[in-house]
């Protein structure tokens, strides 16, 4: 049997690694459209800006043994009936199982400016950094994770930073406006200048560089440069004619499987039912893709009758200058926000509940507060 991965990152590679640890010694080929092996992304926007030397290459993340390697190219098309996968260089693969890991991409806005970055990819990374060495002033469009950790490490480096969020405030739309007033705040009392509410309507300068961001009420921010994180767009336009249905990512049932027969994924492109919330979640979480990985890996491995579904609980973390923010569960902006230990002004932890069931956890330099809570989690307060 010939189990292809579609995707080289952390998803796929810890597909494949689960795969040889359940017993797989069959072939397994992994497909990836960077020329690098399987790294963490999470040093991306931290570590790899602000250290002083220059970074020789990623982290590397460990690698499973007797997998084919395709690297340095895209998969185009899938053709389900024929269980083929069509690349951009011409080959194509055939499989018998087949997994979905093709990950998001930044979302990009205002092409053909120069000055104006995203974060994604390790070359992303490099080229950030350097334009960081070189800027004054940095205006981060978006006030999401990366975003507010894109600006913290400009911070740190002494650059003039703008965070420009179309929400009341920095990950509100995930923590809820209170925590991100928390988040705002840490900011601010860095130098940052976080102006929520608002967008971007335009840029401007000399010869498509950028030189001022022009905001919807009329505000102009000068700037060298410009840092996009306004989300990310799942890959799926490769599976267009295929039997895999998509929907914001691709549709998966409890188990990993998709709509097309021997067909799974994993990681940050999948959208799955969860016991943490209503309908199908579509995470891009960096422990949510080693989660998917051995989930997806054991029911390719187990028959029909034998597979599992999906029970692993969500948690993710961000680090903004010396604080930790760590989330477990699947919270909503608008759950009740109730500190159970310290203030909301230093270390802290505090739950969230919905109609009396307690929905997550997050907790600033408490660390065994989370574990304290895990087993709590969806049982009524």
């Amino acid at each position: 049997m010939r189990i292809v991965i579609v995707g080289g990152g952390l998803a796929g590679a810890r597909t494949a690694e689960r795969l040889r640890r359940g017993g797989f010694d069959g072939r397994v080929t992994l497909v990836g459209g960077e020329p690098h092996a399987a790294y963490d992304r999470p040093p991306l926007s931290k570590k790899v800006l602000t250290q002083d030397e220059e970074p020789a290459a990623p982290q590397y993340l460990p690698a499973a043994d007797g997998i084919e390697t395709v690297a340095g190219v895209h998969a185009t098309f899938l053709d389900t009936a024929g269980h083929r996968v069509v690349l951009d260089d011409g080959a194509s693969l055939g499989y018998d199982k087949l997994v979905i890991a093709t990950g998001v991409r930044a979302r990009r806005l205002f092409d053909g400016w120069r000055g104006v970055h995203v974060l994604r990819t390790w070359t992303d990374g490099l080229a950030l950094r350097a334009a960081l060495r070189d800027a004054k002033r940095v205006v981060v469009i978006g006030g999401g994770v990366l975003g507010c950790e894109i600006a913290a490490s400009a911070r740190t480096l002494g650059r003039d930073v703008t965070i420009v969020e179309l929400l009341d405030q920095p990950l509100g739309a995930v923590l809820g406006d209170t925590i991100g007033a928390v988040i705002a705040r840490k900011h601010r009392e860095r130098g940052v200048d976080v102006r929520c509410g608002t967008r971007v309507e335009r840029l401007d300068g000399t010869g498509q560089r950028v030189e001022r961001v022009v905001l919807a009420d009329g505000t102009t921010l000068d700037a060298d440069l410009v840092v996009v994180a306004a989300g990310a767009v799942p890959n799926t336009e490769w599976l267009a004619g295929s039997a895999v249905r998509v929907a914001d990512g691709v549709l998966c049932d409890r188990y990993g499987a998709t709509s097309a027969i021997n067909v799974f994924a994993a990681g940050d492109v999948a959208r799955l039912p969860h016991p943490w919330a209503e309908g199908t979640v579509r995470l891009e979480h960096w422990t949510t893709a080693g989660d998917t990985a051995a989930l997806v890996a054991r029911n390719i491995l187990a028959s029909p009758s034998e597979r599992v579904p999906l029970t692993a609980m969500p948690y993710f973390w961000t680090d903004q200058y010396q604080s930790k923010f760590q989330v477990i569960g699947l919270p909503g902006p608008d759950d009740e926000l109730t500190v159970i230990d310290g203030d909301l002004d230093g270390k802290f932890a505090a739950h969230y509940s919905r109609d009396g069931v307690l929905t997550g956890v997050i907790t600033v330099g408490m660390a065994a507060a989370v574990a304290k809570y895990r087993t709590l989690l969806g049982t009524p307060l």
